[in-house]
């Protein structure tokens, strides 16, 4: 048989050999079953993750979207968060390797001499070349590429989700230091009235009209206020401090926003399909985790299998240059290992493998019903503070109309000084109130598309 067809019959013979003996271990996967409410129309998730938009540019908002951009830019924790998927990356793409031959070379020279000096200088040199390759007969060399790369693609959904949580940090932290500064506004403006109120109030008890009741009242309203003044600035300076940690900077130097927006949310459709759920990069994640766990059973399995490994080697010495490369020498070799001989441990370590990827199954099923679960909070959240913020806004319109008949009733004589403090009170309650569900409404709508893995859309675009 010549020598060319040889080697290609046992090239095929190897590539069967290969083929057959790793479907031995090869595991197909079955992405596990998971039944939910009606209310969500289930489909099979399988690995999608593909965020839905830019979806904070919903709130129309362009200092907020030039905020984002801005983090995007400089934050260290996604910073980090690439540089483990760049890391993840090369360590899949070095498994792949493994399918390869290798290769090594050596070279070396040397020379001695006779200290007596009746001898001339002996010089030899010797060099090698070495190639080995162990054939993937039972799968375990692809099985540990193959959970490589799966992790390799978490790796990536968990850099999608750093930068989708951080979006959404960003935006929260943004109404955060609005809704502190027009707390603070309506504060300083309920402080001022109530400053001129006790102005009046001491030239009443100058002239005897009221007693020192009336003053203490008075000089406690405005002390308490003052002091709860106090805290809105404190919420205003943690705003502050959590947008320049977030720009990966000690001060934040960018846009203020005085007020919430006031303008309609974006509208969110009832009767959202589960399928959503599958653009959640730690849903996505998870799942291709379990691959991964799966895949490295399939490679323990086929590491108690025999290893088959070809090695060959060129090399030449010689005391003279010419004589090294005219006197070369060849080997060839195969080796047959087997890493295991007790059955009984083979079967502990193959079950812990599998043991392994049935906990991955599990953590991976409650991984769905966790976002599940925020999804459908969210959604409820959102539309309470909806229905609440009608009842608000006539609660606010009808304590500023009766603080009003209020201030004229007292400044008439008709009521006490306490009347008039409550029906204040009551007034900054109800727009205090109406402000943060304001903010409370703006953060849902976030914490929605978070829940969702980006807008409501069924046929979002990836974020990029």
């Amino acid at each position: 048989m010549p020598k060319r067809v040889l080697i290609c019959t046992l090239s095929t013979a190897i590539a069967l050999l290969a083929s057959g003996c790793a479907s031995l271990t090869h595991t197909r996967y079955t992405a596990p079953e998971l039944p939910v409410a009606t209310s969500f129309d289930a489909t099979p998730l399988g690995v999608r993750a593909a965020q839905g938009g830019q979806w904070w540019n919903t709130f129309d908002d362009p200092r907020l979207t030039a905020l984002v951009d801005q983090v995007l830019a400089r934050n260290a924790n996604l910073a980090a968060a690439g540089l483990t998927l760049k890391q993840a990356r090369m360590s899949a793409a070095l498994a792949r390797q493994g399918l390869f031959p290798s290769g090594s070379a050596s070279a070396s020279s040397s020379a001695s001499k006779a200290l007596d000096g009746g001898t001339p200088w002996s010089k030899s040199s010797s060099g090698s070349l070495n190639a080995s390759w162990e054939l993937d007969l039972f799968g375990k060399l692809s099985a540990q590429a193959d959970a490589s790369s799966w992790t390799a693609k978490a790796t990536e959904q968990d850099l999608a989700s750093t930068r989708l949580s951080l979006i959404a940090t960003t935006a929260e932290a943004w109404w955060q230091l609005g809704y502190a500064n027009e707390q603070i506004t309506i504060g300083a403006d309920s402080i001022a009235y109530v400053r001129r109120l006790l102005d009046l109030v001491n030239k009443q008890y100058a002239a005897g009209a009221i007693s020192r009741i009336d003053v203490r009242d008075a000089e406690q309203t405005v002390a308490s206020q003052e002091a709860a003044q106090t805290q809105l600035i404190q919420a205003r300076v943690q705003a502050i401090k959590t947008l320049a940690a977030l720009l990966n900077q000690q001060d934040y130097t960018g846009e203020d926003i005085k007020t919430l927006p006031t303008q309609d949310l974006p509208t969110i459709a009832p009767g959202l399909p589960a399928s959503l759920l599958s653009r959640r990069p730690d849903l996505a994640a998870a799942e291709l985790r379990l691959r991964s766990t799966l895949a490295t059973s399939d490679a323990t399995a086929a590491s108690y299998y025999p290893s088959l490994s070809l090695t060959g080697s060129l090399g030449s010495s010689s005391t003279g240059l010419l004589g090294f490369l005219s006197n070369p020498f060849a080997s060839l070799g195969a080796a047959i290992s087997v890493a295991e001989l007790n059955p009984e441990k083979i079967r502990l370590g193959i079950g812990v493998a599998r043991a392994d990827y049935d906990i991955a199954v599990q953590n991976f099923r409650q991984t769905f019903y966790d976002a599940l679960r925020d999804t459908q909070t969210a959604l409820s959240e959102r539309d309470q503070y909806i229905l609440q913020a009608t009842s608000l806004e006539q609660n606010y319109t009808a304590a500023r109309a009766a603080e009003v008949l209020y201030d004229r009733r007292y400044r008439a004589g008709y009521i006490t000084l306490r009347d008039l403090l409550d029906a204040q009170n009551r007034t900054r309650t109800a727009l205090s109130s109406l402000v943060q569900n304001r903010y409370n409404r703006l953060v849902s709508q976030v914490q929605v598309y978070e829940a969702l893995g980006g807008d409501t859309a069924t046929g979002g675009g990836a974020v990029q």
